[in-house]
């Protein structure tokens, strides 16, 4: 009994710092509204400036930059309660975290500056950008340091990260960091603008047109890499990657579209707005096998497409 109760007060302590450990820590530029519910006359909403301070009524010049929401409210109502001692409490949230922000430009459907509460990877900054357009590199992609490392650059081959699924290898983006996606054409991938404000789906890798195509209710794996053309030569069906956005975080399952495509087993995985299907390349002795076999590459690609056309007829 008494080595369960350690244990539930050690993993609360953990948790505890945890916790602790990610409280947001107010920077320049950010916005925040602080409120007096027994004096809801002060409530204010200011711009933390450039020199870390905020103006407030009775108070005026407040140090806010460098404390997490709950350190300012302390410091607030212990400098309002000597003008008025009935202000026992008052709360400050964060509107904009303009302190964390980071640009993105080049090929991605909405360029432009993007703030977090916690910056993601660079996968998740570059779909919440409205992801890569059909003329994006992926393995050329630049994040330009901001900050102390100002002009640094790191060459990052994202489309490899994406076929491996590991997001461990991507570096960790800063506050003031510029990420730059350059263009890379490729022909028969629907235009940026005829997706906007449609729900869709990413297909990159070893196919015949990686690019962003429109998704719709239930659609599968199968039926995306139709859309995108079907498998190139070369294509590894049977390590599949379908990277799923979960929360603030990214899971990646691993399918074998090869047995799906002999046995109809496993089932074929239901996509949803915002995935990503990464399709890798045979590697080793295997590519070389596959170069040679072409043409029956190109029969497969067909029969996908028949199968597509065959499932939407279904419906």
């Amino acid at each position: 009994m008494l080595l369960e109760f350690s244990l539930t007060v050690f993993l609360m302590t953990v948790l505890a710092f945890q916790a602790a450990a990610r409280e947001y820590i107010i920077g320049t530029d950010d916005k925040i509204q602080i409120s007096f519910w027994q004096q809801p006359d002060l409530n204010t909403t200011v711009r933390v400036r450039h020199d870390g301070k905020i103006s407030l009524p009775l108070l005026g010049e407040v140090e806010a930059a460098g404390l997490t929401p709950k350190e300012l409210e302390e410091k607030v109502v212990k400098g309002i309660s000597v003008y008025n001692k009935r202000i026992s409490q008052t709360r400050v949230e964060v509107l904009e975290y303009n302190s964390r922000a980071v640009f993105v430009t080049g090929e991605v459907n909405r360029p432009g500056k993007f703030a977090f509460e916690f910056i993601p990877n660079l996968w998740e900054v570059l779909r919440e950008a409205g992801g890569p357009t059909g003329r994006a590199s992926l393995t050329e992609v630049s994040v330009i340091r901001g900050g102390e490392e100002a002009g640094r650059k790191i060459s990052v081959n994202l489309a490899q990260v994406l076929e491996k699924g590991d997001f461990s290898e991507l570096p960790e983006l800063r506050p003031g960091d510029t990420v730059i996606v350059p263009a890379f054409p490729v022909e028969g991938t629907p235009a940026p603008a005829e997706l906007m404000g449609r729900s869709v789906i990413f297909v990159f890798g070893q196919v015949a047109r990686p690019g962003i195509y429109p998704v719709e209710e239930k659609s599968t794996l199968l039926q995306a890499i139709g859309l995108a053309g079907g498998p190139a030569p070369g294509a590894d069906l049977k390590n599949v990657r379908v990277v799923m956005k979960q929360g603030v975080q990214s899971t990646v399952a691993k399918v074998n579209l090869d047995k799906y495509l002999h046995q109809g087993n496993p089932p074929d995985l239901l996509l949803h707005p915002g995935d990503t299907v990464v399709v890798p390349e045979k590697s080793g002795v295997w590519r070389k096998a596959w170069s040679v076999m072409t043409n029956v590459a190109a029969v497969t690609s067909s029969v996908i497409g028949i199968v597509y056309i065959v499932d939407r007829l279904k419906e």
